[in-house]
């Protein structure tokens, strides 16, 4: 993926967010925080003909319990694609990857929204997980039983 491949796609969801300055950086980067705590980064993976949106979680270092969670989760893409995973300073983040042939303003805009979303839901989760509030999580193996 070029610079200037980049540059327009974010220019795209810039001119959709009402923010007509959005750019990346000149390390292919670029960063956007809602609700003044939820930071997502946009990068562009010009090796894997990609761009990826990573949100880290504001809940602190994962712990194993969490970690647990978090993988149980990403069983049979129950997230709508965003992966759950653990950065190597430990904390919980959400990703979300959009190959580069079907990405423009409005696909990440989507993208953006369902990540958004994931990270809300997370962070009330993985903070109730922490105060051991234990709701049922429904077992995504009954997708694989045979009938």
């Amino acid at each position: 993926m070029s610079d200037s491949t980049f540059e327009r796609i974010l220019s795209e969801l810039g001119q959709l967010l009402g923010i007509s300055s959005l750019a990346p950086t000149g390390d292919g980067l670029c960063q956007l925080v809602f609700d003044g705590s939820l930071a997502v980064q946009l990068v562009d993976m010009r090796a894997h003909r990609q761009v990826l949106l990573s949100c880290a979680l504001d809940t602190g270092p994962a712990n194993a319990a969490h970690a647990e969670l978090m993988a149980k989760a990403n069983f049979m893409q129950a997230g709508c694609g965003v992966v759950a995973c653990l950065a190597p300073d430990g904390r919980a983040h959400l990703q979300l990857s959009i190959p580069l042939t079907e990405c423009n303003g409005q696909a990440l805009a989507t993208a953006l929204e369902t990540l958004l979303n994931q990270a809300e839901t997370w962070q009330m989760r993985l903070r109730d997980q922490a105060a051991n509030i234990r709701e049922p999580i429904r077992n995504p193996a009954v997708y694989l039983q045979s009938v």
